[in-house]
């Protein structure tokens, strides 16, 4: 090995060790935000299911229940309950928005 390129393993080592520690947590970024999106469609299934019963009260409990920061609007349209939940992650100045929706008959 030549005297002037002693030390180029360990610049190789420290890129690849600065990569994988940024697409780790890019990662762990992505399965957050799915797992808060997965979230939002447990919540707008259960929000839907209530509203279509005419719960108020449970519509109320429900919709306490979306992840922080989630807006939930609730609307019928023509006999079917209408709930779409939306999140905005983050990632640094990158945001993007996500949505969860659920329809329910409305019962008699």
């Amino acid at each position: 090995m030549g005297r002037g390129e002693r030390g180029m393993v360990s610049v190789e080592t420290g890129f690849a060790a600065l990569f994988l520690a940024l697409a780790a947590g890019l990662a762990i970024t992505v399965a957050g935000a799915l797992f808060v999106l997965g979230q939002c469609q447990v919540a707008a299934n259960e929000v839907a299911r209530q509203l279509a019963r005419g719960d108020a009260a449970a519509v109320a409990r429900a919709s306490a229940d979306v992840p922080s920061e989630a807006v939930v609007t609730a609307e019928r349209e023509g006999g079917v309950a209408v709930v779409t939940v939306r999140w905005t992650a983050r990632l640094g100045g990158i945001e993007w928005p996500l949505e969860a929706q659920a329809r329910v008959q409305e019962e008699p």
